[in-house]
């Protein structure tokens, strides 16, 4: 029986970790159909999004097949940063995953304006 597990995303720059407003965020499914775009508030943050899961209980059945948690993609845009995407995210019945992205200034690195960094998330060794 599918149960809900949210994302929620903390955008942010520099290693004081300066919250950084406006920016796009797309979140999707494995599939790549979009569950959710928001854009950061004043704190960097999103409100959370609610993402279908399986059920905590399937995961201590000893026949469950599969994992107990969905995946989903992030792809966060500002015009002044680095665009970030974040592929296979897990997402647990009841629970809020938190991401946090720190967006590097495109004044840093002006060669590197059209360039995204990406970054896979291992599955969890459950």
């Amino acid at each position: 029986m599918p149960a809900e597990g949210f994302i929620q995303v903390h955008a942010y720059t520099s290693t004081a970790q300066l919250p950084l407003e406006g920016v796009a965020i797309a979140i999707t499914d494995a599939e790549g159909r979009l569950l959710a775009a928001r854009l950061t508030n004043s704190s960097g943050q999103i409100k959370p999004v609610a993402v279908s899961v399986p059920a905590a209980a399937d995961s201590r059945d000893p026949d469950f097949k599969g994992q107990p948690f969905t995946t989903v993609n992030i792809r966060a845009q500002h015009p002044d940063y680095e665009q970030i995407q974040a592929d296979q995210i897990q997402v647990f019945a009841g629970v809020t995953t938190l991401q946090p992205l720190e967006m590097i200034p495109i004044s840093l690195y002006p060669e590197s304006f059209d360039q995204m960094e990406k970054f896979l998330t291992p599955p969890q060794n459950l």
